[in-house]
């Protein structure tokens, strides 16, 4: 099965929304300290924390 991929800021205003968001509906993540990329325990899902200028070229290439 693939995962589910979504990016989301690094840090910044939507950071803790986001990340709120994954948590109310069940998604448990464990994101590390300074980990780009995190896997969620329970979902098939893969979070990219990434600058804001970086997540259109991130989507423009297909990851």
């Amino acid at each position: 099965m693939s995962k589910l991929k979504i990016a989301v800021q690094k840090s910044g205003r939507l950071n803790e929304d986001s990340m709120k968001l994954l948590k109310d509906i069940g998604i448990s993540i464990d994101n590390g300290k300074d980990q780009l990329k995190a896997v969620a325990a329970n979902f098939p899902l893969e979070v990219f924390y990434l600058r804001n200028g970086d997540i259109p070229q991130y989507l423009r290439d297909g990851v």
